[in-house]
């Protein structure tokens, strides 16, 4: 069995230097290391030792991939190298070895799509159980301890630390790049579903993640959300809109879709964002119409 490690870069360096020095002294059993950047230039890589920069598969765009679009590449790019499986790291990857270790464990499973670590937001003080559940109104949640369980079942989960089979990738599964930020795991978890693959979250694969959230007192309660750049919004909704009226249509998840947008719209407009509230909400709107008419890839928005 070959297992390779692709990470994703964007204006990052420092930090995916630091990584891949991580993997290396920490003497990680893969085959390789691909970095995909985005308007970068490989000189970080003249930093590596010139043993572990042997191992390092190197390509830039000259343009910004998004997520998505980095997603995508990574995972082509392994299918190339001739591996059964790739982990996909982002630059602030908190994987450990012990983790790795154990998403490996349980690659023998049969119609294998995806194994996800069980992460735990030290933020908000639970593992996250997301995955289990369609993208809905709820947010993230999850028990406060370790499930005694071995393996949970899951849709989708994030790829900042998935085990991806390339099995799908070689049938032409693969992210949609058009969704260029957001959601394109979830959209690629539906996809594995739909194709029949199977995805685990792996209980004893633990790593905390450090997710960047927000606490807002509406008064009556508290609430942590994450805490990113307005134009995400945008994507956030869109995407959302995109999936569940164009690539994955069912009623059940548009009523989801429409209750979650409407709770965020209630808590932009209740002071959620404390900066320009109005042109969050214009954002979301916009993500709404667009996500309706299926205006995909990297749009001009303000």
């Amino acid at each position: 069995m070959k297992i390779g490690i692709a990470i994703s870069n964007y204006k990052n360096d420092e930090q995916v230097l630091h990584l891949i020095n991580r993997i290396s002294k920490e003497e990680w059993d893969v085959e390789g290391i691909i970095v995909i950047d985005s308007l970068g230039d490989a000189k970080f890589i003249k930093d590596l030792d010139e043993k572990v920069s042997e191992k390092i598969i190197y390509k830039n765009y000259d343009y910004n991939l998004g997520s998505a679009g980095n997603l995508s590449k990574r995972l082509l790019l392994a299918r190339e190298q001739n591996w059964d499986f790739v982990l996909a790291l982002n630059h602030d990857a908190l994987v450990t070895k012990s983790t790795f270790e154990a998403l490996i464990k349980h690659t023998d499973i049969e119609s294998l799509g995806a194994l996800y670590p069980s992460k735990y937001y030290t933020d908000k003080g639970f593992y996250d159980f997301s995955g289990t559940r369609e993208v809905g109104p709820w947010r993230s949640f999850g028990p406060s301890t370790k499930p005694d369980e071995k393996l949970i079942s899951h849709i989708w989960s994030s790829s900042n630390g998935a085990l991806y089979s390339l099995n799908p990738i070689r049938e032409g599964i693969i992210p949609r790049e058009e969704l260029w930020m957001g959601w394109e795991d979830y959209l690629f978890g539906l996809d594995l579903r739909k194709a029949g693959y199977k995805q685990y979250l792996v209980c004893d694969a633990t790593c905390d993640d450090n997710y960047e959230f927000q606490e807002k007192d509406f008064g009556i309660f508290k609430i942590k959300l994450a805490a990113k750049p307005q134009w995400y919004h945008y994507y956030r909704t869109r995407n959302l809109w995109l999936i569940a009226c164009h690539y994955h249509r069912s009623f059940i998840r548009i009523i989801f879709v429409f209750i979650r947008t409407l709770a965020e719209t209630v808590l932009i407009a209740s002071g959620w964002e404390r900066i320009n509230k109005f042109n969050a909400l214009k954002l979301q709107f916009k993500g709404f119409i667009d996500g309706l008419l299926n205006q995909k890839g990297k749009r001009e928005i303000s």
